[in-house]
């Protein structure tokens, strides 16, 4: 045997290296079936991630606007509605608008034991804080926004 022929020999792949068709047939219709039910059950979703991410956001529009009015010297105003779950943050002439995303649910409570519509907090700068609480729900998730009216802190409770 020369070396040229061993060469050519070595390069020549082995019967039994790689798949068959079959086999790579197999393998996509399994993955095909596997795709279809997964698309068929739609995008994946969690309520506590959607929770968690919607208090979140919550959370930093009025920590945002605490802020703004304490570097600003100027009072920051948070309205909010519940039937939009929206926020809108007004400092000076600035105007900036927000809304809650997923299937969360908002919600203004009243003294009286009732919901609003609206509600605002006020943030002022020298750090004091007046408005309305609100409630965000989802299923059996529940938290509450409320401000310290002495500190000017936005505190979330589970109620």
């Amino acid at each position: 045997m020369t070396l040229r022929s061993e060469i050519a020999q070595s390069r020549l792949p082995s019967p039994d290296s790689g798949f068959t068709l079959l086999e790579v047939m197999v393998v996509l219709v399994i993955a095909g079936l596997l795709l279809g039910v997964a698309v068929e059950r739609g995008p994946f979703h969690s309520d506590t991630v959607t929770f968690g991410a919607a208090k979140t956001q919550a959370l930093s529009i009025l920590q945002n606007a605490r802020g703004a009015a304490m570097t600003s010297g100027q009072p920051t105003v948070v309205a909010f509605d519940a039937s939009r779950r929206e926020f809108v943050t007004r400092t000076g002439r600035r105007e900036r608008i927000d809304r809650l995303t997923g299937p969360v649910t908002m919600t203004i409570p009243t003294s009286e034991g009732s919901a609003a519509a609206q509600g605002e907090m006020l943030f002022d700068a020298n750090g004091a804080t007046s408005g309305a609480p609100f409630l965000l729900t989802l299923g059996q998730r529940a938290v509450l926004f409320t401000t310290s009216p002495a500190t000017g802190r936005v505190l979330v409770h589970a109620p």
